[in-house]
């Protein structure tokens, strides 16, 4: 974890010297790694983080997935709330009377899911990313114990909410027009 450094808009070049820089003692793999970037390098750099939009929709423009309620990576939430927002809109929209009633359903039935998809557990993201040797020990014993079955029993008091516990409707969808 580290300040905003604007790396998402710099050169290619100010970026790998950015990596070589910061990871030029990491050992293992990494120095081959550094050492295949080049100016031909195709090199992605973003930040992360967590949107929450007040509203999913303006007028007749709608908005889901992460561009509407990005619970960020850490959450493991991503793909089943843009796929289920997928639905729910589509599914909304079809039975409204009109595209504002649509997209109130919508966001009436997906909300409370987001909102609970959002929040992360205690700590995260500094958990995630240990600075010293022994959070690096810590969190690789945590994962290891997270998929104990003992675990598994308490974590959704704790964790994002259960994909299986939200109710969708069954849509009829007029397949003929």
């Amino acid at each position: 974890m580290s300040e905003d450094s604007g790396y998402e808009g710099a050169s290619t070049e100010r970026v790998i010297t950015a990596l070589r820089s910061t990871f030029a003692d990491a050992g293992w793999e990494v120095p081959r790694i550094l050492d295949s970037l080049g100016p031909d390098s195709e090199l992605y750099v973003d930040y992360l983080a967590q949107v929450k939009a007040p509203r999913w929709s303006e007028g007749r423009i709608g908005m889901l997935g992460d561009a509407a309620w990005c619970a960020t990576p850490l959450s493991g939430m991503g793909t089943t709330l843009s796929v289920t927002g997928a639905y729910v809109l589509a599914g909304e929209l079809a039975r409204a009377s009109d595209h504002r009633a649509g997209f109130e359903a919508f966001e009436t039935r997906m909300r409370p899911f987001v909102d609970q998809a959002q929040k992360l557990p205690p700590g995260v993201p500094r958990v995630a990313h240990p600075k010293t040797s022994v959070g690096v020990a810590a969190f690789r014993t945590a994962l290891r114990l997270a998929g104990s079955k003992p675990v598994q029993a308490v974590s959704s008091k704790f964790l994002g909410p259960d994909a299986a516990t939200l109710e969708l409707p069954d849509y009829e969808f007029d397949n003929a027009g």
